[in-house]
């Protein structure tokens, strides 16, 4: 692994992010801009280079980027299109970084970013084959298995959001109907609700519960793996009901002998957005050594 920071930036749909991340996850130097309404390249653009000149004298440069998106993304085109972001529908995010920073940038989704944290400061450690899922503002996970992180043609293997729960149910931003995603994303469920997560009225957490598990069981089937790590604020919001709930609707769902066991677990700690996209960075750096 190189000694050397990496500089690392997370796009969200409120806000932009970035930092320069450590070998070992410390953040040297960070900062943030809300989302700006129009002009995102622009606003990133300023962003960066405010960090890496507040880093010239306390940091070393950077040798690599890592850069977190939610998803879909396109690693192969190196483009985002981020929900939310309406003016970045197939943008170029790598190609302008790297023309921007002159080092090479690792594009991957928010899930991809989490899972490789994980993998690198977080409870993942010793585990080979598992699934990592945040159900935050959007939702977005990844899957690792036999120490490998799963890409796809695209860059979103393993992404949970837009697997069908409830069929003919609500309707989803990627224009389907029925998704994960209008259950488990605070942006959704807010818009639905008309009020802040924190105030839920008990069936719908029960329902982000149970559509959850569905997501969790049909990944669990098909990739065959026994460990679930879900974290995000929606989690944080909802509590221990919403995963005693997914858990319960995975006893129904999972009866397969292969997937006896199957666990759902809040990470203790909770790794930043500008660790997990350093952390992509970090785990190309590690591979080529």
């Amino acid at each position: 692994m190189s000694a050397s920071p990496v500089l690392a930036v997370a796009v969200e749909p409120s806000r932009l992010a970035a930092a320069l991340v450590g070998p070992d996850g410390t953040v040297l130097v960070r900062d943030r801009v809300t989302m700006p309404s129009r002009d995102v390249w622009r606003a990133l653009d300023r962003l960066v280079r405010r960090v890496n000149a507040a880093a010239r004298d306390s940091a070393p440069p950077f040798t690599a980027v890592g850069v977190s998106c939610v998803g879909p993304v396109d690693e192969q085109a190196g483009t985002v299109s981020p929900p939310y972001i309406s003016s970045w529908a197939n943008f170029t995010l790598r190609d302008h970084l790297a023309e921007l920073t002159e080092r090479p940038v690792t594009l991957a989704t928010a899930g991809a970013a989490a899972a490789e944290a994980e993998r690198l400061v977080g409870e993942a450690r010793t585990t080979s084959s598992f699934v990592f899922v945040i159900a935050d503002a959007t939702t977005e996970s990844a899957c690792v298995i036999d120490g490998r992180r799963l890409s796809g043609a695209h860059g979103n293997a393993g992404s949970i959001a837009h697997i069908t729960v409830d069929p003919g149910g609500l309707p989803c931003w990627c224009g389907a109907v029925g998704c994960l995603e209008p259950y488990l994303s605070s942006i959704a469920l807010e818009a639905e609700m008309n009020r802040p997560l924190r105030r839920a009225n008990p069936s719908t957490i029960e329902r982000a519960g149970i559509m959850l598990g569905r997501a969790i069981a049909s990944l669990a089937a098909t990739v065959d793996v026994g460990t679930f790590f879900v974290t995000g604020g929606v989690i944080d919001a909802f509590g221990d009901n919403l995963l005693a709930v997914a858990r319960r609707e995975l006893q129904t769902r999972s009866r397969l002998e292969n997937l006896d066991g199957l666990s759902v677990i809040e990470p203790v700690e909770h790794i930043s957005p500008l660790v997990r996209a350093g952390s992509l960075a970090l785990a190309v750096s590690a591979t080529a050594r």
